[in-house]
């Protein structure tokens, strides 16, 4: 019975997930998500890298790439901060099986603006890593947490 639980726990790993996010607030807080955000404004530079906006906040971390998406989408085109905040932080790696996580943050208000995406479920002060391209969720937070986050961190301090 063990043989059978194992191995279904590991094929499940691989089977994409029909979930759209996952709660990671107790995994990367808030603060953390702000101090991140904060850094790449300052020290940052500024990068193309998806046909739905341009000139995004961006961060070399030299294994992978990390991007700040406005907070109101094609209202913020070209991603002025003083046109809106960034409720989100993509990382990118092209060399990796799964290549994005996007990390969405809720803010206290965001859920009555019309102007900024919140999907259902979601709530105020938390944040999320969001399933755009159906991937599995597991697997995406175990490499979240393991790969990427402990790299983040150290500019978060």
């Amino acid at each position: 019975m063990k043989l059978i639980l194992e191995l279904f726990i590991l094929t499940s790993m691989f089977y994409p997930s029909k979930k759209k996010f996952v709660d990671i607030t107790k995994d990367f807080s808030i603060q953390e998500f702000e101090l991140v955000k904060n850094f790449i404004l300052e020290k940052g530079d500024r990068r193309f890298y998806r046909n739905y906006d341009n000139n995004n906040p961006h961060y070399d971390f030299k294994n992978f790439q990390v991007y700040l998406n406005a907070e109101i989408g094609q209202k913020n085109l070209y991603n002025d901060p003083e046109i809106s905040d960034f409720n989100e932080i993509t990382i990118h790696n092209g060399n990796a099986d799964i290549q994005y996580y996007t990390l969405r943050i809720v803010r206290e208000g965001d859920i009555e603006n019309k102007d900024i995406h919140v999907d259902s479920g979601m709530k105020v002060n938390h944040l999320y890593l969001m399933n755009t391209y159906e991937r599995n969720l597991k697997v995406m937070r175990i490499d979240l947490m393991n790969i990427y986050l402990p790299e983040i961190r150290l500019i978060a301090k």
